[in-house]
């Protein structure tokens, strides 16, 4: 089949949020043959000074323009996708304006904060017919080793899935006071020191609960236990679980969150359990490994971490024995995704109305947890949507 855009897609940067991915995207860009980033851009009068110093030392350092206003980097010819690192409040009313202008989207994990935001996401991207891809949960190297036994047929019907992926970042510590659980209705999730851990590492456990299973019924949540003071000072969340019940009532189970540098040699464990009717399978996609836990490694971990990153999510320390694969976390197999999409116009493997339903399970995550209910799908939304 022919190529529909035979030279390579023109990538525009939105952003260097500290609590995006954007700068391990860059070399992702950078290397592919098909890709090349052309500017970064932001909105100046609207950001902080930090964040404006950021983005403009990344131009330098890739030596392409930055543009100080979204809309006038959207109209630049040379643009075919748009790499959306902004901050989650931001990333819904950013994502609809790219796909208005015609551009394709890559967008780091959260289609917005609130789950309206995500429906008209949603809705602009079907109505543009542009394409668009959340890289986050259907890439990773758990659920590329998971995905075969499924479709193999050796476990019979499955009838449950349990996800335990944690990240090994950040120095426990003695919690004294704390605040009651933050209730997520809002869509607060910006913190200058911190995410909100059911949020960030639970959304690649759902991504891979979303494979196994059919579309969510119900969710149970269970958290408020802390490790860090940063999380207990805040009401936020460094760990929680979740449980929830698809249409069929097949069960699925998920733990995520931070444990701390040197609990987890390998970076935190990142392993799921498949139980079929016939046979049940364990999948860990940090093995094969070697787990030693060498006193010189364990204290360099003690070392004080950067001022201005004291949880480590930016700036922590690199896990003592790093996975095998070279692509754990599914950036390279996405943007090949996303590539042989635009260029074949064939369909995504993973949809942004999934990434949606990802952050609705987690929503209601968090809605149980704050009021001790099970929360039924689908969550009411604040406005009518199509």
């Amino acid at each position: 089949m022919t190529m529909t855009h035979p030279e390579p897609y023109g990538v525009l940067l939105i952003s260097f949020s500290r609590h995006s991915h954007q700068r391990n995207f860059v070399s992702l860009y950078a290397g592919h043959p098909r890709t090349h980033i052309v500017a970064i851009a932001d909105d100046d009068a609207t950001i902080d000074d930090d964040l404006r110093q950021l983005n403009r030392l990344w131009a330098q350092r890739l030596d392409v323009p930055y543009v100080p206003s979204v809309k006038d980097a959207l109209a630049r010819d040379d643009v075919d996708i748009v790499s959306i690192g902004h901050d989650i409040e931001r990333r819904s009313d950013l994502a609809q304006q790219a796909a208005c202008a015609g551009k394709h989207l890559w967008i780091d994990k959260f289609l917005g904060a609130t789950i309206d935001e995500c429906d008209a996401v949603v809705e602009a991207v079907d109505d543009a017919g542009i394409t668009a891809i959340v890289p986050s949960y259907a890439y990773g190297s758990l659920l590329r080793q998971v995905r075969p036994i499924l479709e193999s047929g050796a476990l019979g019907e499955l009838l449950g899935c349990h996800v335990d992926l944690h990240f090994a970042k950040g120095k426990p510590r003695p919690v004294g006071d704390r605040l009651p659980f933050l209730h997520a209705d809002e869509g607060k999730w910006k913190y200058p020191e911190l995410k909100r851990e059911l949020l960030t590492v639970g959304s690649y456990s759902v991504g891979l609960l979303q494979s196994c299973l059919g579309s969510a019924a119900q969710v149970h949540g269970t958290g408020g236990g802390f490790f860090f003071p940063e999380h207990a000072d805040r009401g936020a969340d460094d760990f929680a679980c979740i449980t929830l019940v698809d249409e069929a009532g097949h069960l699925g189970t998920l733990s995520a969150g931070r444990v701390g540098l040197g609990s987890n040699p390998a970076g935190g464990p990142c392993r799921a359990w498949l139980v079929g009717s016939e046979a049940t399978a364990m999948v860990d996609a940090k093995r094969p490994a070697i787990e030693s836990y060498l006193i010189e490694d364990v204290r360099a971990l003690a070392q004080p971490p950067s001022s201005n990153d004291w949880m480590g999510w930016a700036t922590g320390t690199a896990a003592l024995h790093p996975p095998v694969d070279d692509d754990p976390a599914g950036l390279a197999t996405a943007l090949d995704d996303l590539v042989q999409s635009l260029d074949l116009q064939t369909p995504l493997q993973y949809q942004v109305a999934e990434a949606r339903d990802n952050m609705e399970i987690l929503l209601a995550g968090y809605q149980s947890i704050a009021t001790g209910q099970e929360i039924a799908l689908p969550l009411a939304r604040r406005k009518k949507t199509r």
